[in-house]
């Protein structure tokens, strides 16, 4: 088993980050809940991982829970608890986009910054970096109505 060290960032002002080591043969579920802990995130929201390039577009996505489709007419995905983290390592600078809660929607980019061999006696996933203070869950305002009822100043 391979250990890698994810540089987690949350996409918000305060720029806050976490460097966190899981095992090759650990589930992208394990990933979901360390990132959720690292973050102080406690709710049970929706919440994706997608295979991601150098440019941080999302490729296929991998799921928390199963939604019955796939994109484009395909088969639903694999989910998060049915996929290994190293089925989908395939470079040294291998990137993920995880969604978390699509109404607040709060988006983190995961780089691979490191792998080594699993150092005896730690338990992993672990948070081995945290770098400034990340927002709360629910700190994000919601205008459920934004897009749906024209602007006040909008006479049509």
């Amino acid at each position: 088993m391979r250990i890698y060290r994810f540089r987690v960032l949350i996409d918000h002002a305060s720029e806050a980050f976490r460097d966190i080591e899981i095992g090759s043969e650990q589930t992208f579920l394990d990933l979901h809940k360390a990132i959720k802990e690292a973050f102080g995130f406690i709710g049970q929201e929706m919440a994706s991982f997608y295979v991601s390039d150098e440019n941080w577009d999302k490729g296929p996505e991998i799921p928390l829970a199963d939604l019955g489709f796939g994109q484009d007419g395909e088969s639903a995905p694999a989910l998060m608890d049915q996929v290994y983290i190293s089925d989908h390592i395939r470079s040294t600078d291998q990137r993920f986009v995880y969604a978390y809660d699509f109404l607040h929607m709060w988006m983190f980019m995961l780089a691979l910054v490191d792998a080594h061999e699993p150092i005896k006696g730690k338990r992993y996933p672990q948070v081995v970096l945290s770098h400034g203070t990340p927002p709360g869950e629910h700190s994000r305002e919601l205008n459920l109505a934004d897009g749906i009822l024209p602007d006040e100043d909008d006479p049509y």
